[in-house]
């Protein structure tokens, strides 16, 4: 199990992230995402860890 924060600026950044560990990565787990004065950050629990190549893949600031 992973836990991981991504801050992204725009709606089709978050959207693009959603879609990257669905249905490319086939991660599984908890997304939430909040709106943040113009940005989003989106707290992720996936089922298994994402691999450094999948992590460098995704848009945005990672916490």
């Amino acid at each position: 199990m992973q836990r991981l924060s991504i801050t992204v600026d725009q709606e089709s950044e978050r959207q693009r992230v959603v879609d990257l560990l669905w249905h490319q990565f086939g991660i599984r787990g908890e997304v939430q995402v909040r709106p943040l004065d113009g940005r989003f950050r989106l707290d992720i629990i996936a089922e298994r860890d994402l691999t450094p190549d999948e992590l460098a893949r995704l848009p945005g600031k990672h916490a």
